[in-house]
């Protein structure tokens, strides 16, 4: 039977445990509410920057929109979003087993890996890094960095560097389920064509589009401001999934403690009855020998 100072002392670090666990879901809390707004206007932009891509600019994109890429010797570029810190529940554990899942070792790939838990989650030896990417943290929204890395990347398509880049990421659906996702930077997209759509149609289904000067100029221009907007927005997605996944996991452990809390309490004042119980016997039966 434990005494009953073990038991204050655990008592009184189970509470301090909660008052961690409900002073993080509520700072969690904050930022989740505050980038639910950006991670609509990320989104929203992302599917206009879409409407805006030709079939001959996503051909000079390295593909034919259906994950076909170009000839060539030039790599794979893998960008993975984890979360900066820990406490988030299952969140770095799905992302790392979906990157295991979606890409094999292969000496064509190479990743760039955004936020600290992803350094650990991906060993280097498995997933061998880019090693001149610029460094995107995900403790934030750091403009200056994710404008260098979509340079960065933006630089190595239309230097034949990079043939395809993808994104890994956890998509945010609402507070109790966040996936993670597989999303294709390059080659760029294809727009579905309009239904009943006035005009000649292509051979291909679309539209006939000029472009002016020429597609590979167009594709300078575009590609980096395009590539600015998808990190952006799954930068978002990445802080969003991360702030909700923490609120649910605090919130549980938050109840775990006060559950635990409460047994330990009954405990204890199980022991004190039966102490007090024992002394008022004691001093019975000393009064009645004495008698």
């Amino acid at each position: 039977m434990q005494d009953l100072r073990t038991i204050k002392q655990r008592m009184g670090a189970i509470r301090n445990i909660r008052k961690i666990a409900d002073a993080m879901k509520m700072v969690s809390t904050v930022k989740y509410w505050r980038l639910q707004d950006a991670l609509r206007r990320s989104r929203a932009i992302v599917e206009e920057m879409k409407t805006f891509v030709p079939p001959a600019l996503a051909s000079a994109s390295g593909g034919d929109g259906d994950g076909a890429t170009r000839d060539g010797e030039g790599l794979t570029l893998v960008l993975a979003f984890f979360p900066h810190r820990g406490m988030c529940g299952p969140l770095t554990q799905n992302l790392a087993q979906a990157v295991a899942g979606w890409y094999p070792p292969d000496p064509g790939r190479c990743f760039v890996v955004a936020g600290k838990k992803g350094a650990g989650a991906l060993p280097e030896a498995r997933y061998p890094r880019q090693e001149d990417a610029p460094v995107l943290s995900t403790e934030g929204v750091d403009d200056d960095a994710l404008l260098a890395l979509a340079r960065f990347v933006a630089h190595g398509v239309t230097t034949g560097r990079f043939t395809r880049v993808e994104a890994v990421a956890a998509g945010f659906h609402n507070l109790m389920r966040q996936t993670p996702m597989r999303v294709q930077l390059v080659p760029l997209p294809t727009p579905e064509p309009t239904p009943g759509e006035d005009g000649p149609p292509a051979t291909d289904g679309a539209p006939e589009v000029e472009l002016e000067p020429d597609a590979a100029t167009l594709m300078g221009l575009f590609l980096p401001l395009y590539l600015e907007c998808e990190l952006r927005r799954l930068l978002h997605e990445c802080l969003v999934s991360e702030h909700a996944s923490r609120m649910t996991a605090m919130d549980n452990a938050s109840k775990n403690a006060q559950e635990l809390l409460e047994q330990f309490r009954l405990e204890y004042n199980k022991i004190r009855q039966s102490k007090i119980t024992l002394e008022l016997m004691e001093i019975i039966s000393g009064s009645e020998a004495l008698q």
